[in-house]
């Protein structure tokens, strides 16, 4: 088949979304398919074709103003069709060696656009639904960047700008509503249209079961590839001393990844923690606010910002354990998955898809409150040997379920069912 891979963001500069992406088209061409992913890239000119790490990629400059919502107009309303003529004249490039072909969109800004285009080249459309955007606005599922809710309206926006931007900013972007309300009923009506729709979990599944038909949708999970990380891992850190004990925490210092939990569970464990160094590989506006209390209990911490992609796993490979205090509904974490695949022990609050990942005593441990998280890692800390068999327990899990052949060939068996019947009504 020849596949065009839309999608938002892609290596090198992004976050799991587009690693998620760019495993997936790898899986693919490996098992003989033709990939071409398609990137709308901010800010660049023009149609740019070359390589990104061993996928063809057509990069499609555009630019959008810095003016709140006219901004998201311009990156969403006015790219689609644009950017649906790209993905046209891109399968143009293989039709003749690969008549079968599928369009899977990765995310949101490219899924009303592979519609388009699927419409005009009679092919299936397959979109991924890796986070909240089918029905919030700012994709995260959380009220003023801080509170989970189910869905938004007109009340809740109305809420939710002035504490997401401030009294200012969000009464002056309350006009806005209208076409924020309009955008979000445009990407469940996209859902609507494509032939097949997948969720990253069963969480994210049981959110969509009010907009996207069972017969539809599909749980496939992101790919995370065992033999490439254990290539990267095979080099130590250079981060950190080969003797020095840590615990370590990865991503953005925000309130949805649990980083305004993670100080209080510090706070908890005390002394506990004092054996250890707490590595931070991640930065963002609550920074300031664990440094203070990571000094307050006198714990040895080191706040490294954003690292390289491969010295991250290289910490998670020799990290003692890895904390996860995720406090929003987390679709279905890249950072877990590559720390199964690094064999790391890992503690996690069970929030969203985590627990399709982490089985609380085999691929790591469990704990739903500050007080539970704090107990827990205070008892993993005094038993290595339970750190061991966590880790390795991780690990079996990701070779099982998340390994590149397993999670590309259920991605590949959901495309041939999709492809025959557009083939037969051709004919």
């Amino acid at each position: 088949m020849h596949i065009l891979l839309p999608t938002d963001v892609f290596p090198p500069g992004c976050g799991g979304a587009g690693w998620s992406a760019h495993a997936l088209a790898l899986a693919l061409i490996t098992r003989g398919h033709t990939v071409t992913a398609i990137v709308p890239r901010e800010g660049d000119r023009g149609l740019v074709t070359g390589e990104t790490r061993g996928v063809p990629t057509v990069s499609f400059g555009y630019r959008a103003p810095r003016i709140p919502f006219v901004r998201n107009y311009a990156r969403n309303e006015r790219l689609w069709p644009r950017l649906a003529r790209v993905m046209v004249e891109a399968s143009a490039t293989h039709t003749s060696h690969h008549p079968a072909m599928i369009i899977h969109a990765q995310h949101v800004q490219v899924a009303p656009a592979a519609v388009m285009a699927g419409q005009r080249l009679g092919a299936p459309v397959v979109i991924s639904v890796r986070d909240h955007w089918p029905w919030d606005y700012f994709a995260t599922g959380l009220h003023g960047d801080r509170i989970p809710h189910p869905r938004q309206t007109w009340a809740s926006l109305a809420a939710d700008l002035p504490a997401r931007l401030g009294p200012l900013r969000g009464a002056a972007a309350l006009p806005a509503i209208p076409y924020m309300l309009a955008h979000l009923a445009r990407r469940r009506a996209v859902l609507r249209q494509a032939d097949a729709v997948i969720a990253g979990s069963r969480y994210i599944a049981g959110r969509l079961v009010d907009l996207v038909e069972p017969q539809r949708l599909h749980i496939i999970p992101n790919i995370v590839d065992l033999a490439a990380i254990d290539a990267v891992i095979a080099t130590p850190s250079h981060l950190v001393a080969p003797d020095e004990r840590f615990v370590l925490y990865v991503g953005k210092l925000e309130r949805n990844k649990g980083a305004h939990l993670l100080g209080e569970i510090v706070r908890q464990t005390g002394a506990a923690l004092h054996r250890y160094t707490l590595v931070i590989a991640g930065s963002g506006p609550l920074r300031t606010e664990l440094e203070q209390t990571v000094r307050a209990v006198g714990m040895r911490a080191r706040f490294l910002d954003w690292i390289d992609h491969d010295e991250v796993l290289r910490l998670m490979a020799r990290c003692d354990l890895l904390l996860f205090p995720s406090a929003w509904g987390e679709p279905l974490s890249r950072v877990l998955l590559e720390a199964c695949a690094c064999g790391a022990p890992i503690l996690a609050m069970p929030t969203g898809g985590t627990p399709d990942i982490i089985l609380d005593g085999e691929s790591g441990a469990l704990a739903a409150t500050v007080p539970g998280f704090a107990r827990r890692l205070t008892e993993l800390l005094e038993r290595p040997v339970e750190r061991q068999a966590l880790g390795a327990g991780a690990r079996r899990l990701a070779a099982r379920r998340f390994a590149p052949d397993i999670v590309a060939g259920q991605v590949e068996r959901l495309y041939q069912s999709l492809v025959a019947p557009k083939q037969y009504a051709a004919q």
